[in-house]
């Protein structure tokens, strides 16, 4: 893969960097001085945009596609915008409610507990396999298999199709965040191949509509018309990326915390401490989409700043969840904390539809871990993830197994 672009100091048109060592070392110290100075921050990186760092800004930006629209532009550094389209992701309403209408029964409540056996059984195969030495490679031999598995599981991929899915999301992320746009395109193009091929083989071997995703969409008669095959592979599409790169980030991230505190440990394995309440917590702390990208359809002011029609606005996920003005103590880790108005799965016609499965695979994950183990703390360093992702993405923990 192409080595990342070198990080050049920007000009005085900017009031931060992404990307810069000070951010990448202390994001949390720069958000909040951000929100205090500059809540409407310029960036001069990868052709300039703004991000928004108010909780109260992101959520209004977030529910107002008129002004702010994903049809443009989702992400930034921008990504190959070629091939299937990612579907509902880059359309707003009406349309949008046309595709998350017909994918929302996959992920209703009472189909993540007809999953949730298998989804169990995969973590309990992975920690079998994982919990025999002191030291275990949590990301890759844990959060990266048990995410693709779930992904699988719940598209109705064979599992045996979780490793090529892997490598081609995280090789095309990795494209991304190193501009590297060809490389990306080159990603991009057989994860659509991917996808289509997918359609096509259900099209011709038809499985249960409600246990296969593919099946069932082609099947869906909600709308006005059928899906074409392009449209329903653009909807498969778009969970073959999102559905496990950036979950993965979070497990890291919350085993992470964990094992960098023993008491929080001891608590919740003595049950002092509810599970709930701190996976709320963990996610609000470690939003592992740091920020989606909008782009103004016409000139408009927030906080005073005017921000003219056209510009890229990152909605900053990450930064709205320690807004000292709706979190008390934002800066603080608080498992017990009541209310989290967190929007770690974002707000709004594109507020995450997979938040409900998210949360179990935390759940399983952290159960698994704790019930597993006496205790468990870092070994080594671990790998940060870079913009726009959040979290831990290479974790090694020191464990004694029971």
């Amino acid at each position: 893969m192409a080595s990342q672009h070198p990080v050049r100091p920007l000009g005085s048109g900017s009031d931060w960097d992404p990307i810069s060592e000070e951010t990448v070392k202390n994001p949390r110290r720069v958000y909040a001085d951000l929100r205090n100075r500059c809540p409407v921050a310029h960036s001069e990186r990868w052709g300039g945009f703004y991000t928004l760092t108010r909780h109260a800004d992101v959520v209004a930006a977030s529910r107002d596609p008129e002004t702010f629209t994903a049809t443009k532009q989702t992400v930034i550094p921008t990504s190959p915008r070629k091939g299937l389209a990612r579907l509902p992701l880059q359309v707003d309403p009406p349309e949008h409610t046309i595709y998350r209408r017909a994918l929302n029964p996959f992920f209703k409540e009472d189909k993540m507990r007809a999953l949730e056996p298998e989804i169990a059984a995969l973590a309990e195969r992975l920690y079998d396999d994982l919990l025999t030495g002191e030291t275990i490679d949590f990301a890759n031999d844990f959060a990266a298999p048990f995410t693709q598995g779930t992904l699988c599981i719940l598209v109705g991929l064979d599992l045996a199709e979780a490793g090529r899915l892997g490598h081609l999301s995280h090789e095309y992320v990795k494209a991304i965040q190193a501009e590297s746009l060809s490389m990306a395109g080159g990603f991009s193009r057989e994860i659509d191949q991917f996808a289509i091929d997918l359609v096509a083989d259900r099209k011709k071997h038809p499985r249960s509509p409600e246990t296969d995703m593919a099946t069932g969409l082609l099947a869906d008669m909600s709308g006005t018309k059928p899906f074409t095959d392009d449209e329903v592979a653009g909807m498969i599409r778009l969970l073959l990326i999102g559905g496990h790169v950036v979950p993965k980030n979070f497990l890291g991230s919350a085993a992470y915390h964990l094992a960098m505190h023993a008491d929080l440990q001891e608590g919740l394995r003595q049950g002092r401490i509810a599970l709930r309440p701190a996976i709320e917590e963990l996610l609000r702390f470690y939003a592992p989409n740091q920020a989606l990208v909008r782009v103004t359809t016409k000139d408009t002011e927030i906080g005073g700043r005017k921000i003219p029609a056209g510009c890229p606005v990152a909605l900053h996920f990450l930064s709205a969840n320690q807004d000292e003005d709706v979190f008390e103590n934002a800066s603080q880790f608080d498992p017990e904390r009541k209310p989290n108005r967190h929007i770690a799965f974002g707000t709004g016609p594109h507020v995450c539809i997979g938040q409900s499965l998210a949360r179990m695979q935390a759940r399983l994950m952290v159960e698994g871990l704790l019930n597993r183990t006496r205790h468990f703390a870092i070994s080594g360093k671990p790998q940060w993830a870079r913009w726009t992702e959040f979290g831990i993405a290479e974790l090694s923990l020191k464990v004694d197994p029971i």
